[in-house]
């Protein structure tokens, strides 16, 4: 069971470690013609740590000591605050002026909108491999 966990704790700090990576270092946000420099470099900033806290993650999944339960909760909290923060700012997009994707671009996956999509199933497999993580005494 524990090893479920560390694989689903590790699909879901690939997608909110490297995915960003991906889709925002594009002219779609860091390199947006119209977006001020003051917010592009809040959005590198936002990237590095989110990348950062997916590779510590990782680290304490795979790395040494890594039959440590405490290493695994450790790991599961991160990937929840991360997550956490995510929706945070999509509950909050109203009161800001946010907006979950580019109006002019969007991506949908099943008429979901694609961030939406995507941070959804993160958070499903993190709360699976934290539910189981909590759950263990000890590995």
């Amino acid at each position: 069971m524990i090893s479920l966990a560390k694989i689903l704790l590790t699909v879901a700090a690939i997608q909110y470690g490297a995915v960003p990576l991906i889709v925002d270092l594009t002219e779609s946000h860091v390199f947006h013609p119209d977006w001020p420099p003051h917010a592009r470099f809040h959005m590198v900033w936002l990237l590095g740590v989110g990348a950062l806290l997916a590779i510590y993650t990782l680290a304490l999944i795979w790395g040494p000591g890594k039959s440590d339960i405490r290493q695994l909760r450790h790991a599961s909290v991160l990937g929840c605050l991360t997550l956490a923060a995510f929706f945070s700012a999509t509950f909050l997009a109203g009161s800001y002026g946010g907006s979950l994707s580019d109006m002019e671009t969007p991506i949908r996956v099943m008429g979901v909108d694609g961030n939406l999509f995507a941070f959804s199933v993160a958070a499903i497999l993190q709360g699976l491999g934290t539910g189981i993580v909590w759950t263990r005494r000890h590995l």
